[in-house]
């Protein structure tokens, strides 16, 4: 929490707003689509790699002590320290909301209740 509290949003323009977004969006769709290729190469169907590229989409506590880390070395400008913050915002808080309408509907994999495996 005291790494987010740190960051500062002074002297974010519309280019960096712009940055922000395409970050986000590029950050969020290459996990779904490298980790769901991945998983299709080893031999799940489609919609099982969908679920496996939104499970793996979340960051969280890694990216943000790598970032915090780049920061304070000087490896990374504090303008661009917001961006990494908001993906990880934004993938926190999608990611459940996604997963729940990937794995409703039919033939999900998941026992019902009272359902036995012989």
């Amino acid at each position: 929490a005291s790494i987010g509290l740190k960051t500062s949003l002074a002297g974010t323009d519309l280019t960096l707003i712009w940055f922000m977004i395409a970050f986000v969006i590029v950050g969020c769709i290459s996990k779904i689509i490298g980790c769901g290729g991945i998983s299709r190469l080893l031999g799940f169907n489609w919609r099982e790699c969908g679920q496996i590229g939104l499970g793996m989409m979340v960051r969280g506590e890694v990216a943000l002590i790598v970032a915090q880390k780049g920061l304070s070395v000087g490896m990374v400008d504090s303008k661009y320290f917001a961006p990494v913050i908001l993906l990880i915002i934004v993938s926190s808080m999608i990611v459940p909301v996604l997963l729940k309408s990937a794995f409703s509907g039919k033939n999900t994999g998941a026992l019902s209740a009272g359902e036995k495996t012989d």
